[in-house]
């Protein structure tokens, strides 16, 4: 852990729960949506902050109007999290706890995307790990929130649905609506 001291500890994805086991419960958490909320909460912090869109971009807009001047915010992050929120509160310290470690898809993966009707992408980093094969792909993009959807667009001029609440329940809901 990079501070001994901190004021608010925000978490925008339920992935970096696993290394915060020495993080002090006693503090105020941010989390970014529910099933992080829900992640932390497990291993016994107390959220109390989430906004009501699910995106870094919202949390770190409701934190600018809470953090006081003086008080230090913890970031603990995925390495491809977007930083540029960070800029809005004066003392924020960075904290890197887990790598995205992309991988190639296999020849019989890359041909059953020809066959693939419904492509459902959490994250940006997921586009990014689809792009070289999209040649293959013919059907609609389900994003699972407006980020991810502008990195969708950035690529590609397939469909693209995005459900009103950024949750994966949503996200197959969505799916479920389009395809019964």
């Amino acid at each position: 852990m990079p501070l001994e001291r901190f004021d608010w500890l925000v978490v925008t994805s339920q992935t970096a729960v696993a290394a915060l086991s020495d993080v002090p419960r006693d503090i105020r958490v941010a989390a970014v949506g529910e099933k992080t909320k829900q992640a932390l909460e497990a291993v016994g912090f107390t959220v109390s902050l989430m906004p009501e869109t699910f995106t870094g971009e919202a949390l770190f807009h409701k934190l600018a109007h809470i953090v006081q001047p003086d008080e230090t915010v913890l970031f603990a992050r995925g390495d491809l999290a977007n930083t540029d929120h960070m800029k809005r509160l004066d003392h924020v310290v960075d904290w890197v706890v887990y790598e995205t470690v992309g991988r190639e898809l296999t020849k019989t993966e890359a041909e059953a995307l020809a066959h693939v009707e419904a492509l459902l992408v959490l994250s940006p980093s997921a586009v990014r790990a689809i792009t070289p094969y999209l040649d293959r792909f013919h059907g609609t993009w389900y994003a699972i929130g407006e980020v991810t959807e502008r990195a969708v667009r950035e690529v590609s001029s397939l469909p693209v649905r995005v459900p009103e609440c950024y949750t994966m329940d949503a996200l197959i809901q969505c799916v479920g609506e389009d395809f019964s």
